[in-house]
């Protein structure tokens, strides 16, 4: 199999993984310029720190092919070791006055919205797809599976190929997610799904640190990712388990409310247990 050249909007970095056979790496999801999903995998972690790494809503280039999984999830591709390169930062950018360019994002974005997590089911089971956009009509809950931890920085670092030198990530516990409704729920019906949006499991390692306390850092993250995201036009990026058919919600978009909506906010309502 030969390997393709493409441009991808970055939307999703999952949070960094330890494994075996590749060391630290990133799962990397986003929009090729052609309007199409794809997962670029493995990404190595030093890609992601430093003064030129990779930032959510870049438009990278690189060279890739259609990687071989257990699923066979069509948008899965593995990437050429050595290729990627950042070609526009527009998009990642703060504009003047320090505010983001929401509105060109959402021109590239939520044209590729779905319907509701049903819908991506049934697609999954057509033709493999494992990427997507939710928007949640309630959400109900932000909710952790177990007890918070505080997590030390390590004072340990691991060489690259080039020389320099990069943080050993920490293994952080994935036991954040949210209780939702979409489009496709009936009344008594809801989804619980785990997050693994790095920015979220980001917060949890670095806010430990900052308030040293699990009280308080629940209340911190209670009001980010609940209380201040169901006041913002929030969004799902969904994607199905590499090891089963279940789907998670690997990152959070969220811009402003649309100024038609402003005065409008997503229900919050008892959850569904």
């Amino acid at each position: 199999m030969t390997w393709e050249k493409k441009k991808v909007l970055v939307t999703v970095k999952a949070y960094p993984e330890i494994g075996k056979t590749h060391g630290t790496m990133v799962c990397t999801a986003g929009l090729t310029e052609e309007g199409e999903w794809i997962r670029l995998y493995p990404v190595p972690m030093d890609v992601f720190s430093g003064p030129n790494k990779v930032s959510k809503y870049d438009w990278i280039e690189v060279e890739c092919q259609k990687a071989s999984e257990k699923l066979g999830r069509k948008e899965s591709y593995k990437i050429r070791e050595g290729t990627l390169r950042i070609v526009d930062r527009t998009l990642s950018k703060k504009k003047v006055k320090g505010k983001v360019d929401w509105e060109s994002r959402n021109k590239l974005i939520l044209p590729h919205l779905d319907g509701s997590i049903e819908s991506l089911r049934e697609k999954y089971i057509e033709d493999k797809t494992s990427l997507g956009l939710v928007k949640p009509s309630t959400v109900l809950e932000f909710y952790k599976k177990g007890e918070l931890q505080i997590f030390k920085d390590s004072a340990e670092f691991q060489a690259t190929l080039f020389g320099t030198a990069t943080p050993i990530v920490q293994e952080i516990p994935h036991i954040f997610g949210y209780n939702f409704r979409c489009e496709g729920c009936g009344d008594e019906k809801g989804h619980n799904i785990q997050c693994e949006d790095w920015e979220l499991l980001e917060s949890y390692r670095s806010w430990g640190q900052r308030y040293g306390d699990t009280a308080v850092l629940w209340e911190k993250l209670q009001q980010r990712y609940f209380e201040e995201m169901v006041k913002k036009d929030l969004y799902f990026y969904m994607g199905m388990y590499s090891l089963q058919p279940s789907w998670l919600i690997i990152g959070i978009y969220y811009p402003p409310k649309p100024e038609t909506r402003s005065q409008m906010t997503l229900n919050i309502q008892e959850p569904i247990r």
